[in-house]
């Protein structure tokens, strides 16, 4: 697909991924393109201004709309507020202590908090026992029947955040499936609120979610579903891979090695050696090995941050464990892999991922053609979600049947 607006790749992806969310509400076509042209190009600051400025603008709105008893149009509002928010800090983690970073952050919480309490279904904030401390979700129950229900796991991946997750929830409800949100170590509130980073063993953090899922009303513990979108691709297999109390899992899309998606976008090879052998040779010519490439510049800044590490070395040394090499032969239940034609982040990552897969598996591969072939499908949100719940749909029925 063309680049969106802007010819810096990372920009013209964010505005996609903004448009993309118009199926479900949390966008406007209008308010994203005026916005968007409003920015400078490759211009990190004027990003931040201008959807502040909008998100801003949406929030008093919506305030206005909840204080003069207008519920619905105060739910739609919050919703795109919440989410232009959550684009105005995307690119501020260059530096970690940008008190902006906080300042959206938590205006972001603040209206999807509003957007729970005016949901139909209402949405449930929970805490899931973790560790010591908890983690943030969302549930959404489904109404549809008073029997026991199928449950969802959704979880996002490097960037994302379990609010931008609302449409995959509502669509899952659709579908007769609930769906518990959460976010896990070096994710949104996770990782805003209680500086929880990332860990490559990512079943000690879903085992947890899974217990307490368990102990919900209404679920049936036979029809649990585990799916990881973006670098939740790696995070949701692994998890399988240890916690056999699954029905189905998704990785979309599929993450062998996250390594290797960096490894791919490094001008030099030897860049990711060096992290081993010249920690501080690479640092310092951190500037010249993201030069010209602003994906790749932002991966390292944001991964610093959510990793809790100081520098580009310690970066890469953190994400080397993040393997699926003698781990995916682990995993027991059906699982889908998904991947896409033109994923410029995590190219290659899926079919390795599919092939070292020995339980039942399912690929699919969304083209671009059909305007489904961006990472994480974004721009065919509709699309993509109503294939990946088809595919859970069939698998809870065989569920069913072998009982």
């Amino acid at each position: 697909m063309k680049n969106v607006i802007f010819k810096d790749d990372s920009f013209a992806f964010e505005t996609l991924r903004l448009l993309s969310e118009t199926a479900y509400g949390m966008a406007d076509i209008g308010e994203v393109l005026t916005t968007a042209e409003k920015i400078t190009e490759g211009d990190a600051d004027s990003w931040c201004k201008e959807w502040s400025g909008t998100a801003k603008r949406l929030h008093v709105a919506a305030d206005d709309y909840f204080k003069n008893g207008h519920p619905v149009s105060a739910r739609k509002t919050y919703l795109r507020a919440y989410n232009y928010y959550r684009s105005a800090e995307f690119y501020l983690h260059g530096n970690p202590n940008d008190p902006r970073i906080t300042e959206l952050s938590e205006a972001s919480f603040a209206c999807f908090a509003k957007v729970m309490e005016l949901n139909d279904p209402i949405i449930q904030a929970v805490k899931i026992p973790y560790e010591g401390t908890t983690l943030p979700g969302h549930y959404y129950k489904c109404q549809k029947t008073l029997e026991p229900t199928p449950l969802l796991i959704l979880m996002t991946g490097f960037d994302g955040t379990k609010e931008e997750l609302y449409g995959m929830a509502m669509a899952a409800l659709d579908h007769g499936i609930s769906c518990l949100v959460f976010e896990g170590p070096g994710q949104g509130e996770a990782l805003h609120r209680q500086h929880l980073y990332f860990r490559y063993d990512y079943e000690a953090v879903v085992t947890p979610v899974v217990d307490f899922v368990l102990s919900l009303d209404g679920v049936d513990p036979g029809k649990i579903v585990l799916m990881g979108v973006s670098l939740g691709g790696y995070l949701a297999p692994r998890a399988a891979a240890y916690e056999h109390r699954l029905a189905a899992c998704v990785a979309n899309g599929g993450v062998y090695s996250f390594s290797d998606t960096l490894k791919n976008l490094l001008p030099d090879s030897q860049f990711f050696d060096m992290a081993s052998t010249s920690p501080d040779k690479l640092n310092q010519n951190f500037d010249k090995m993201v030069k010209n490439n602003p994906v790749l510049k932002w991966g390292f800044e944001h991964g610093i941050f959510v990793f809790g590490v100081d520098t580009p070395a310690q970066f890469l040394l953190k994400i080397k464990k993040f393997s699926m090499e003698g781990v995916a032969e682990k995993i027991q239940c059906p699982t889908l892999i998904v991947d896409v034609e033109e994923d410029k982040m995590m190219s290659g990552q899926a079919k390795p991922l599919y092939d070292a897969l020995t339980c039942e598996k399912s690929f699919i591969l969304f083209t671009s053609e059909e305007g489904a072939g961006e990472h994480g499908q974004c721009g065919a949100k509709l699309l993509a979600n109503e294939r990946i719940l088809s595919w859970i749909d069939e698998q809870l029925l065989k569920s069913a049947s072998d009982r």
